[in-house]
């Protein structure tokens, strides 16, 4: 599945000294999401889940949308379930709600595909998001939050992203008020050997990591004041994850794109809110670009890197608490609850001072090779700035 789109972006690493709300930190300070948890999580949804495979492929895929179903109940949440039908067989969104206390028709959703490609156990794709999601679910469930949170097993994500697509749409039909949506996909794998993190196509700027420990944060333009939320939780809340940002802005061009622009190619579930003209966010360990085992028999649970997998869903956790309880005019009402995430994040003074060098040495028009040093107060190192025709290629 292919869809061409005029995508333009704004590449960037970004290291933030931010403290997070007082709801936030004292979800941080609960029971939290460890590398032992995220494993047993996976270990109770490994095996192929594919829709139009076997009987027992069928029977595992239908096995886990019960197993989310009643981990999202157990924790007290409004569960539901959407049947989605393609090409005869039906399997459901599985959606659980934490309801808002003050804007409760205003919801964050948190998202993750449980299905697989046939023949495979699908422990990275997807049951590091699934197992993240549901940790998320598990340690904000007692909280009380003014919006709704949405925990959401999408089903058919392989087949095209069927059933983020239906739940999109359904939303963007009945006017529904989605502040935010952050989709976790493919999150457990990293790899350090010299090399086997690889790009899309294009220059590789000397900035680029070579090896593959970090997750990639993909937003469109309109998603910029979520991204930069996440960007901000995640480097108070787990300042050792490396965050690679990838944005897409309108507004420049360069002749050659370098390769971070390809990832803006990599799809899932937040795609089809892209599309719907809402806020939403992919996390994903660049997938095939980095993990040998995607879409093979060989992507297991021991393949994984259970405790990257825990430090991206307790930035994910806190990137959600934080953007649902910012108040940024003091007045008792979160943020949310007046729209959609807003306030395009203040960057620190080295940052401004690098993008002034940047523009005034001509070098905006290309690659940007500003470094700045960790120990300053906040950093952030910009790659590259530019517009470019892609095909987004789904993650299936």
């Amino acid at each position: 599945m292919q869809r061409t789109l005029l995508l333009s972006f704004v590449v960037s690493i970004a290291i933030f000294s931010r403290v997070l709300s007082p709801t936030a930190e004292a979800v941080q300070a609960q029971d939290g999401i460890t590398a032992e948890s995220m494993g047993a999580r996976i270990a109770q949804i490994e095996g192929a889940r594919y829709a139009f495979g076997t009987e027992a492929e069928r029977t595992k895929l239908g096995e886990v949308a019960g197993y989310i179903h009643t981990q999202l109940d157990a924790l007290g949440l409004s569960v539901d379930q959407d049947p989605v039908t393609y090409l005869g067989q039906t399997f459901p969104n599985v959606i659980g709600v934490l309801s808002g206390t003050v804007c409760p028709d205003t919801s964050f959703i948190v998202g993750a595909h449980y299905d697989t490609v046939g023949g495979s156990p699908g422990a990275d794709d997807n049951g590091s998001g699934v197992a993240a999601m549901l940790e998320i679910a598990r340690v904000i469930s007692n909280e009380s939050l003014q919006p709704s949170i949405e925990f959401v097993g999408f089903s058919f994500e392989e087949q095209g992203l069927v059933g983020s697509q239906r739940m999109a749409a359904q939303a963007r039909a009945a006017g529904k008020d989605i502040a935010g949506v952050i989709v976790l996909d493919m999150v457990g794998y990293t790899c350090s050997e010299p090399g086997c993190q690889s790009y899309p196509g294009g220059p590789l700027p000397p900035e680029a990591p070579n090896g593959g420990t970090f997750v990639a944060a993909l937003g469109d333009s309109a998603s910029a004041p979520l991204l930069n939320s996440f960007l901000q939780a995640s480097a108070a809340a787990v300042p050792d994850l490396a965050v690679l940002r990838v944005s897409e802005q309108e507004d420049c061009e360069v002749p050659v794109p370098p390769a971070y622009c390809g990832f803006l190619q990599l799809g899932s579930d937040q795609a089809p809110f892209w599309e719907e003209g809402y806020q939403a966010l992919l996390l994903v360990d660049t997938a095939g670009y980095r993990n040998p085992n995607y879409h093979h028999p060989s992507d297991t649970l021991s393949s994984l890197d259970l405790s990257f997998a825990a430090d991206v869903a307790n930035a994910a956790l806190a990137a959600v608490v934080g953007a649902a309880s910012a108040d940024h005019d003091g007045d008792g009402l979160v943020d949310a609850c007046g729209g959609p995430v807003g306030g395009v994040a203040e960057l620190p003074e080295v940052a401004g001072a690098l993008r002034e060098t940047n523009s005034s040495s001509g070098v905006g028009a290309g690659v940007v090779a500003a470094v700045a040093t960790p120990a300053a107060a906040g950093a952030v190192v910009l790659l590259a700035t530019g517009a470019w025709y892609a095909r987004r290629r789904w993650l299936r």
